[in-house]
């Protein structure tokens, strides 16, 4: 039985699941701000910001989802966001001396590699979503990233989940290349 051609819905680009993306953007530079003042309220109000900021992240995914407007467009938005997020996070902590450079230029380089390969697929009107694997690391990540701002500096517990996450970001970052090369990492952009 045949139900005819599929219709595929178009998704504009200024929409509320974006608009959520948008705001995290919006929110890096009022992190990094506050992050780097390291004054007592500061902190605790950086840290405010950061959760605020990364709570988009599931947000908006469930706007785009629950409203479909899942779109190309918003997933690699989606994904700049989060790694805009984490990227600024990360060189604010090691300028402020509470992260190792060698932890920021791993996961940096893993980040900067899956966002050569995300744009690569764009180019062809084509998105990479994230993977279970992607997931798990971007919440290590934001773990890490908020008891590295509010804990002492060369706090055990914050060090751990950052080196959590740097193991976690390696080895998504190997998920995403295996899965491309398999031609199973990209859907396409409507």
């Amino acid at each position: 039985m045949t139900t005819g051609p599929s219709v595929v819905r178009k998704v504009p680009y200024l929409n509320p699941a974006n608009g959520f993306t948008f705001l995290r953007v919006a929110l890096v530079p009022v992190f990094a701000w506050l992050l780097l003042v390291r004054r007592p309220p500061a902190t605790v109000l950086a840290a405010i910001v950061f959760a605020v900021a990364a709570a988009t992240d599931g947000v908006d995914g469930w706007v785009a989802r629950r409203f479909q407007l899942v779109s190309g467009f918003g997933v690699f938005m989606d994904q700049l966001a989060d790694k805009l997020l984490i990227g600024t996070a990360l060189i604010a902590l090691a300028f402020a001396d509470r992260i190792p450079w060698w932890a920021v230029a791993a996961i940096l380089a893993r980040e900067f590699a899956i966002v050569g390969l995300r744009v690569g697929f764009a180019r062809t009107h084509r998105a990479m979503p994230a993977s279970r694997a992607g997931k798990t690391k971007t919440g290590a990540q934001i773990v890490a990233v908020l008891l590295l701002t509010l804990r002492p500096p060369h706090d055990g517990l914050a060090l751990a989940f950052l080196y959590l996450a740097v193991v976690l970001t390696v080895a998504s970052g190997i998920d995403y290349f295996v899965d491309a090369l398999r031609g199973r990492a990209a859907e396409d952009w409507t």
